[in-house]
């Protein structure tokens, strides 16, 4: 029963890893995800947070540095994106935007944020993150 239950789930965890231009996306550390109308991958494989920890007095804010490898039929690509630190706005003002293979990738935001004496592992991370057409004016 127990083999027949993940032969069942497994393409549902699949099918929820497919997003649309336009999404908000949530990608954890390690993970790649699709936007098949693109033909386009993007995994989440590289993270350096200083981030000050909420609740400590820092001399500097800090940042965190995530990095996208994203992949276009074939031909891949590292895109950085970093977020501030001491910001705690989940809606895109803390975090940088880059183009590149003709996309825009807004970072919203980076969970979770550091805090006084909490180790996070880093498939414990995952970004918010709006990808879109880039269009030059």
């Amino acid at each position: 029963m127990k083999k027949l239950a993940f032969f069942v789930l497994l393409p549902l965890l699949t099918i929820a890893c497919k997003y649309n231009l336009g999404d908000t996306l949530t990608i954890h550390y390690g993970e790649t995800i699709e936007i098949p109308s693109e033909n386009l991958k993007i995994t989440f494989s590289d993270l350096n947070d200083s981030r000050c920890p909420k609740g400590v007095q820092c001399v500097t804010q800090g940042q965190a540095r995530a990095v996208l490898t994203v992949d276009k039929g074939g031909n891949s690509e590292s895109v950085e994106l970093t977020s501030e630190g001491l910001c705690f706005d989940e809606t895109g003002p803390c975090g940088s935007e880059v183009t590149a293979m003709g996309y825009r990738f807004q970072l919203l935001y980076i969970y979770p944020h550091p805090e006084k004496d909490v180790t996070v592992d880093l498939k414990g991370y995952s970004l918010k993150v709006i990808v879109t057409i880039y269009q030059t004016n």
